[in-house]
């Protein structure tokens, strides 16, 4: 009888145990903590196009970076001089709507994409004037395609280095990328050093694509640079580095193209977790 009441006992433990237990999705808790082996990427990007593959929550996107300053793309000279929001803009439309842009070129984009979202009288204002006073598409602009593909974006004009460093390293993490616009020096809280330009000469758009297993930032990047040597399209730098290099914005205007520095910095994050 003892015993009986023991196994009696003991089942009742297992069935509340298997009721009341709580369910970790291990699949939840890695999307967190997303990162792609650097080993996995490519070890010499000093050409025109790179295609690379980077993790993601469900396994991985594919980007095709551009070089503005390359053949054939250097051919179109508005890509040649104003080129990098429009090819980060190709890249990053690709890898995430591959069957709607993944044959896409630069120009497609901007012929039909920039026209269709923004409206026939942005567009023409822009591009009517002569190729030097034409101006890249803005972070704003960026922002204001993705949604329109409905694909969420949170664009941050407006940081501290320390908050940026923690929320651009958090999203880089969840499997996605981040837009940014580089300056040609560094800055600590809005406070600028000398100029440097190791990531733009002016001003610069880029994709940080992810983070790599050694927790280096992993840099999409149409333009080149001597310091990189043979990684062009693709540069490495520490999250604490490339935020020094961001532009915090001192006005909130909502304008397509490039306007001033003031309202034209800061930070996308592409498909937010938060």
């Amino acid at each position: 009888m003892k015993f009986r009441k023991s196994l009696i006992a003991l089942a009742c433990f297992m069935v509340l145990s298997f009721v009341t237990a709580p369910v970790v999705n291990a699949a939840d808790f890695v999307a967190t903590q997303i990162t792609t082996p650097e080993a996995s990427l490519p070890k010499e990007t000093d050409e025109a196009k790179t295609i690379v593959k980077i993790n993601s929550k469900n396994g991985y996107r594919t980007f095709k970076i551009y070089g503005q300053h390359r053949n054939p793309y250097k051919k179109d000279k508005y890509l040649e001089m104003h080129g990098c929001a429009l090819c980060s803009l190709t890249t990053g439309l690709a890898a995430y709507l591959p069957n709607k842009f993944g044959n896409y070129t630069p120009y497609q984009v901007r012929t039909k994409v920039e026209k269709k979202v923004f409206g026939a009288k942005i567009y023409k204002a822009n591009y009517s004037k002569k190729l030097r006073s034409q101006m890249p598409v803005s972070m704003y602009g960026i922002s204001k395609i993705f949604k329109s593909m409905g694909i969420k974006t949170k664009y941050v004009r407006k940081f501290s280095n320390a908050s940026a460093e923690k929320e651009i390293e958090t999203h880089l993490k969840t499997g996605n990328i981040v837009y940014i616009e580089s300056n040609d020096r560094p800055q600590v809280n809005g406070k600028y050093g000398k100029c440097t330009k190791k990531w733009s000469s002016s001003k610069h758009t880029m994709i940080l694509l992810g983070m790599t297993d050694t927790g280096k930032v992993i840099v999409s990047d149409s333009s080149d640079r001597k310091w990189s040597k043979k990684n062009q399209r693709i540069k490495y730098t520490t999250v604490k580095e490339i935020v020094s290099y961001l532009i915090p914005c001192k006005s909130s205007a909502k304008t397509c193209y490039f306007s001033k520095t003031a309202a034209c910095g800061g930070y996308v994050l592409i498909n937010p977790q938060k």
